[in-house]
């Protein structure tokens, strides 16, 4: 997929509504894969998460700006608002949805007939992410860029496989374990502290370099105060639970 072509043409269908359809028309079948990933179970047009998502995306069309970073990771992470926003009313008991960021690829889908009349209810009733969870990126990008670092990267620099991200885990707790924490010093330098990272949790050095975006990323999320974006990384805050004995 041409990334800068994504990013144009979803610039163009904010403006135009015949590219607007053609755009999501073209892109469900990407939509369904992104959809089953963040869900973590298959999904057709025929499930109200495929609705969910395509509204989602339709949302992020509206909202979305060159700034922000790519296209589709900023609509992943619309999807995976909006998804998570209507498990959580629909079905209070249900498991929570895994949200990490993905590596998003795809090609065109089928024409639905009546696409027209569905795409233009979705341009009236879509909103843009939720409030609260948009100010914590404004701010958190904010705090990324004296690193070097866009938010929207981490699509495709997140760990992907179960033993990686338990890896990158147990390299961020080594951050938060004293004496003393190494947070700090991150703050301070704006650079990981690999030395005395690598002195706490041995793995090798090219883990550290491959996801140090990602790493830094969820050090300040989990060090600030980002409620809503902590959420995504679960998996790290038990871990540091556990070591530490942070309270939930």
């Amino acid at each position: 997929m041409d990334k800068d072509r994504e990013n144009q043409l979803a610039l163009e269908a904010k403006e135009d509504k015949e590219v607007f359809e053609r755009f999501l028309r073209e892109r469900e079948d990407l939509i369904l894969r992104v959809t089953a990933r963040i869900t973590g179970t298959s999904v057709s047009k025929s499930d109200d998460e495929w609705s969910i998502a395509l509204q989602a995306v339709a949302a992020a069309i509206g909202s979305y700006e060159p700034e922000r970073g790519g296209f589709w990771p900023y609509a992943a992470l619309v999807m995976r608002s909006r998804l998570r926003d209507w498990f959580r009313s629909t079905a209070a008991e249900r498991a929570e949805i895994s949200t990490r960021p993905e590596v998003l690829e795809g090609n065109a889908g089928e024409e639905d007939e009546d696409y027209g009349m569905q795409a233009a209810i979705m341009e009236k009733t879509a909103v843009s992410v939720d409030t609260s969870l948009r100010d914590e990126i404004v701010a958190l990008q904010e705090e990324l860029s004296a690193y070097g670092i866009s938010f929207f990267e981490l699509a495709e620099c997140s760990p992907h496989a179960q033993k990686t991200r338990e890896t990158c885990a147990g390299l961020v707790c080594a951050l938060f374990l004293p004496p003393p924490p190494l947070t700090a010093l991150l703050r301070v330098k704006h650079v990981l502290p690999v030395k005395e990272m690598l002195g706490r949790y041995r793995v090798s050095r090219k883990v550290v370099d491959r996801y140090r975006k990602y790493l830094i990323t969820a050090a300040l999320i989990l060090d600030g105060d980002y409620p809503g974006l902590s959420e995504y990384l679960g998996y790290i805050k038990s871990e540091i639970s556990a070591e530490r004995g942070w309270q939930e």
